[in-house]
């Protein structure tokens, strides 16, 4: 059975939707290239931050010297890629720049029909204040991205792994923001069509589901893949020696790479459990069959989710 869709008001612009669509592809995109850029180790790789001359690459030999020279100053450099060539700081230098420059173009994507909308008035006061929130949070997305690289252009050449999270938090957010709006215009019936219980352990996945890509993204910043590479035991312990070892013991939660690691292998199960529960629930009350599409979707997926994770472990984190 097809949903049925929701009525726009006769204020809102018609091309509103199609819009949305576009951004949440475009932060989609965002998420997936600024993972490219994090496996190649690239994001260190460009040292300043130029919003408009920014988009033009090296053009000429002496352009490439002179972005090599500045990235030679830098404690990553000197530290971790000490004698590498011009030829390999190109390869770690194209993905941060196409990542930057994309940040450019989805900037415009989302602030030409923004301020198209807000100076003709198209936009109803509910509405007005959705859009201006995406612009706004859209434009914080792009400082903290600064901020986590500013971050590692220090004696310990890494980014900090809270700006690191806080950087996907924000894009998260944002791709979440759009999709919600999307959802509530082309689906809002069905949330009345299940009950309250259903609805609740809807939220309490989406609330794990945030939780382990964070705890991900800690993972990553601390470089903590590396504290085991043996499943299911870590150093030949199911709870690891070393859990909470550090002082003040609450910030092993987040601060511990063992721990972080811990936290972010078991925690994927209680997803995948949700998830579970979930997807037998929508059958049991006979949920709408968009929703049982989409449980079915989301099991399979994280069950590939943790078959990654678990092989990522057992092959020494390839990248």
């Amino acid at each position: 059975m097809t949903p049925p869709e929701v009525a726009r008001t006769s204020t809102e612009p018609a091309w509103l939707e199609r819009w949305l669509w576009i951004v949440a592809s475009a932060c989609l995109l965002m998420i997936v290239v600024g993972g490219v850029v994090r496996l190649t180790h690239s994001g260190l790789s460009m040292t300043d931050w130029r919003p408009v001359t920014g988009v033009f690459p090296p053009l000429t030999e002496a352009a490439w010297q002179a972005e090599f020279s500045a990235y030679q100053l830098t404690p990553e450099y000197k530290k971790v890629n000490a004698g590498m060539s011009l030829a390999e700081f190109r390869s770690i230098f194209w993905p941060e720049f196409i990542h930057r420059v994309l940040g450019r173009v989805v900037g415009l994507v989302v602030a030409i029909p923004l301020l198209f909308g807000l100076v003709r008035g198209l936009f109803p006061t509910p509405v007005r204040l959705h859009v201006v929130g995406i612009g706004l949070l859209f434009l914080a997305q792009g400082v903290m991205g600064w901020l986590m690289v500013k971050s590692g252009l220090v004696d310990d050449p890494k980014v900090s792994p809270y700006r690191l999270a806080l950087h996907l938090a924000l894009a998260l957010a944002l791709f979440a923001w759009c999709l919600w709006l999307i959802f509530e215009r082309r689906w809002s019936a069905i949330p009345n069509q299940i009950d309250r219980r259903t609805r609740e352990l809807g939220s309490a996945l989406l609330a794990t589901v945030i939780t382990q890509i964070l705890l991900g993204a800690l993972v990553a910043g601390h470089r903590a893949g590396h504290a085991s590479d043996t499943f299911p035991f870590m150093h030949r312990q199911l709870i690891p020696h070393g859990l909470g070892a550090d002082e003040p013991w609450i910030l092993n939660l987040v601060d511990n790479p063992l721990t972080v690691h811990f936290e972010h292998r078991w925690f994927a199960f209680i997803v995948f459990a949700l998830s579970l529960t979930l997807y037998l629930r929508l059958r049991q009350v006979s949920a709408p069959a968009l929703l049982r599409t989409a449980a079915t979707a989301l099991l399979h997926m994280l069950s590939l989710q943790i078959l990654l994770g678990i092989a990522t472990i057992l092959t020494h984190v390839p990248v």
